[in-house]
């Protein structure tokens, strides 16, 4: 009995954790579905201590286009700059397997019901600056977002915490 509790909460814990934004039917499916996963608290600690940048000495000019640069760098295209509001969003999409693989998966698929599959994915960076107190540098604080689309549409956003994708770009930033 207690197992069995145990793992019904820890279901239940997933569900709270994940948003269906958009559901495409379970038996008879019309659509695709999106899901938005939230992050755990180790995720969001990991996230709030990688997130924030001081640049000193920098200016928000300065920082807006470095930031442009260094996604750029980093193989985002799309690049949004707002300097009005301080603002830098670029988005990056790649394959997560071969051209010849999807094309397989699609011929098998017409055959059998096969379960979809991660096929690409999305990042979204969203990067926002302020000058510094005192204007001696500028705080930058970014978030990047990863969407998984698999090969029946559906797909899985999170934002990212691992810090290894944030020590990258502000690395990047006076380069």
């Amino acid at each position: 009995m207690t197992l069995t509790a145990l793992s019904l909460s820890a279901a239940v814990c997933a569900a709270d954790k994940e948003q269906v934004v958009g559901d495409g039917g379970r038996i008879l499916r019309y659509s695709s579905t999106q899901v938005r996963v939230e992050l755990d608290a180790a995720e969001n600690a990991a996230y709030q201590n990688a997130r924030d940048f001081y640049w000193r000495g920098a200016t928000v000019a300065q920082a807006l286009r470095a930031g442009g640069k260094a996604l750029a760098a980093m193989g985002y295209g799309r690049l949004e700059e707002d300097a009005d509001f301080s603002l830098l969003r670029a988005e990056r999409h790649e394959k997560l397997v071969s051209t010849s693989r999807e094309v397989l998966r699609g011929l098998l698929k017409m055959k059998m019901g096969l379960p979809g599959k991660p096929d690409h994915q999305s990042l979204e960076a969203l990067i926002t600056l302020r000058p510094a107190a005192g204007g001696q540098g500028v705080w930058l604080r970014a978030r990047f977002q990863r969407t998984i689309w698999d090969s029946n549409g559906d797909s899985r956003t999170k934002q990212v915490s691992e810090a290894e994708v944030y020590r990258d770009f502000f690395a990047r930033l006076g380069a």
